[in-house]
């Protein structure tokens, strides 16, 4: 009676470490590293109240085919960033576009500017509309795409605008790394390439 116990016991761990790994092995998990440009004083004082617009036609992360590799994606993004020449650090999961966001907070903040929290008369207002986030497999690779429109806003007007458009591609290997890989390049192209400085002179908000 007590070898069959013995079986019954192993029999059971096994089961529940089975399930244990396929439960873990059905969340698959996006990641995006931001790695952020050299800090500038160009900035440096002055105020803007951040706000994000999605545009996109698809809500949707994947295209079709990877959906078939991230089939049981919950939508949240494990977002890290790193200042200039340091490796970085978790700040947690995001949903897209509130990782978007966050992104852009960060990237302003580095170029010396304070992000107010609340909009306010007189102040300055970057509106980022996002159009589109894709991740999708093409053959053997990951592609990327990301476009966005950054707006300098007074008042409600438009006083300067940068449209930014990109795309990234990376070969697949065995998993799902290479995505994030190429997900996380292209985040940080996207959101380094804007000139902030420029936006502020062409408003003629800065000598």
């Amino acid at each position: 009676m007590e070898g069959i116990n013995q079986v019954f016991v192993k029999g059971l761990g096994s089961i529940l470490l089975f399930v244990f790994l396929t439960s873990c092995a059905s969340v698959p998990e996006l990641k995006v590293h931001y790695q952020l440009p050299p800090p500038s004083n160009d900035l440096k004082g002055r105020k803007v109240y951040l706000e994000l617009e999605d545009a996109r036609k698809t809500k949707e992360i994947f295209g079709a085919r990877g959906k078939q590799e991230f089939g049981s994606f919950t939508g949240q993004i494990s977002f890290s960033l790193a200042r200039y020449n340091e490796p970085g650090f978790k700040i947690g999961p995001f949903e897209l576009t509130a990782m978007v966001k966050e992104g852009f907070k960060r990237r302003l903040e580095t170029a010396g500017m304070e992000v107010l929290s609340s909009q306010s008369h007189g102040e300055p207002q970057l509106l980022i509309i996002l159009n589109e986030f894709l991740l999708d497999r093409v053959d053997r690779k990951w592609v990327a795409k990301m476009s966005y429109e950054a707006r300098l806003m007074k008042d409600g007007e438009t006083l300067s605008k940068q449209v930014i458009s990109g795309e990234a591609e990376r070969v697949k290997m065995l998993g799902r790394g290479e995505a994030s890989t190429v997900a996380g390049e292209l985040f940080t192209d996207m959101l380094n390439r804007v000139n902030l400085l420029r936006l502020f002179q062409q408003a003629n908000l800065i000598g």
